[in-house]
C-alpha cells in the first residue's frame, strides 16, 4: 500500500514548509529512539516520520510525490520527471497522475522535427527504459513477462556508479553552541532510494564556531546511499538557534542589558559586565540615561570565515531602589531640594 506522507506527519496537502517542519519536529521528539528504548513500534514510526519529512521538505521530491505517490523514486530513476505528459489512465500514484503511454507510442513513430519516420525505435526499447527503474536489489530486474512482443522484463544496460541524493535535516542548537562551536552525535533515519527502505545510522557532525541561524552545515557522503558502488550523497544540517534569556544575537553582534545604580548613572563609574570569555570592564560616563547603549568593539561573535569578530552592545537600565529606609528617604529628599528643577518643564500640557 502506498504511503501517504502528509497523513504520516498529520498535515494537509496544502501545508507550507513551516507547518511541515513544525509537525516533523514534534513527532521526532516524541518517537526518537532515545526516548523510546527497545520500542520497535516507536522506532518504525520514527523512520516513517523521517522519511516523510525528507520527501516533503524537498521541493522537487514533494512535487514528484504529489504526482506519483510513494513510488516517485522509481519513476524518477526511470528517467521521467514529474509532470511530463502525465495522465491518470497510465501509471497510477497517490496524486492520480502518471506517464502517458499513448505519447510514448507516438514518439516511437516520429523522427526529428516531428515528421513520421520510416523506422523508429523499438517499442520494446521504450518499455525497457521505462521499467529499468522498477528493479530489485543491486539492479536485478523483477520477473518479467512477454506479451504481444513487448519484453517488459528485459534486462536494461548496466549503469555506472551513481552518487546518492543529498539530504537536509533540521538541527536546533543553543546560543552558546552557535558562538563557541560544538559537536553533535545524531541518529538519523535516511531513505534509501535504491531499495525503498530506510537506513538508520549514527552520524557525528562538528558545528563550527560562529554558525548563524539558517546556515547549512555539510557532512560529506552522509546522505542517501549511492547506487552501483557510488558514494553517498551529502547531509546538510539546517541550523536553528534557541533563544537565550540574557544574550541576543544579531548577525555576529551580541546584545545584552545590565542594571546600574542611580549614583553610577549620575556621577559615572567603571563597571564589570558579562562577556563571552568572562567579565569585561565598561566605563559609564557621568549623566548616563536609562536605556542608553554602549558598544564594546570586537567583543562579539567570531566571524565563521575568519577576519575578526562582531561587537558587543550593552544597554544600561537605571535600577530604582525599593523599600527605602528612613535614612535613604531623607537623603533622597535632600537631593531633590538641592536639584530644585522641574525635569518635565518642556513637556506639552496636552495632545
Amino acid at each position: 500500500m502506498a504511503k501517504d506522507y502528509y497523513q504520516i506527519l498529520g498535515v494537509e496537502r496544502k501545508a507550507d514548509e513551516k507547518e511541515i517542519k513544525k509537525a516533523y519536529r514534534k513527532l521526532a521528539r516524541q518517537l526518537h529512539p532515545d526516548r523510546n528504548p527497545n520500542d520497535k513500534g516507536a522506532e518504525a514510526k520514527f523512520k516513517e516520520v523521517s522519511e516523510a519529512y525528507q520527501t516533503l521538505s524537498d521541493k522537487e521530491k514533494r512535487q514528484m510525490f504529489d504526482q506519483f505517490g510513494s513510488d516517485y523514486d522509481k519513476v524518477r530513476q526511470s528517467g521521467y520527471a514529474a509532470g511530463r505528459h502525465a495522465s491518470a489512465a497510465s501509471y497510477p500514484g497517490a496524486g492520480g497522475a502518471g506517464v502517458d503511454f499513448g505519447d510514448l507510442f507516438n514518439q516511437s513513430r516520429r523522427g526529428r522535427g516531428g515528421a513520421e519516420a520510416a523506422e523508429g525505435p523499438e517499442v520494446g526499447d521504450l518499455f525497457e527504459n521505462l521499467f529499468s527503474g522498477f528493479r530489485g536489489n543491486n539492479g536485478r530486474e523483477q520477473a518479467g513477462s512477454r506479451s504481444g512482443g513487448f519484453n517488459i522484463g528485459a534486462r536494461a544496460k548496466p549503469r555506472g556508479p551513481h552518487k546518492g541524493d543529498d539530504v537536509e535535516h533540521p538541527l536546533e542548537i543553543s546560543l552558546p553552541e552557535s558562538i563557541l562551536g560544538t559537536q553533535r552525535s545524531l541518529q538519523l533515519a535516511i531513505r534509501d532510494a535504491a531499495t525503498g527502505g530506510t537506513d538508520v545510522r549514527n552520524v557525528t557532525v562538528k558545528i563550527p564556531a560562529g554558525v548563524r541561524e539558517g546556515a547549512r552545515v555539510r557532512a560529506a557522503n552522509q546522505g542517501a546511499p549511492g547506487t552501483n558502488g557510488g558514494v553517498g550523497g551529502d547531509l546538510y544540517l539546517k541550523i536553528s538557534i534557541q533563544p537565550h534569556s540574557f544574550w541576543k544575537r544579531e548577525g555576529d553582534d551580541l546584545h545584552c542589558e545590565v542594571p546600574i545604580t542611580f549614583a553610577e548613572a549620575a556621577m559615572g563609574a567603571t563597571i564589570n559586565v558579562p562577556g563571552l570569555n568572562g567579565e569585561v570592564q565598561m566605563k559609564i560616563p557621568a549623566g548616563t540615561q536609562s536605556g542608553q547603549t554602549f558598544r564594546l568593539s570586537g567583543r562579539g561573535v567570531l566571524h565563521v570565515k575568519g577576519g575578526g569578530s562582531g561587537d558587543q552592545y550593552v544597554k544600561v537600565k537605571v535600577a530604582v531602589p525599593k523599600n527605602l529606609g528612613p535614612k535613604e528617604e531623607e537623603l533622597i529628599r535632600e537631593l531633590s531640594r538641592l536639584r530644585d528643577q522641574n525635569v518635565r518643564l518642556d513637556l506639552p500640557r496636552s495632545l
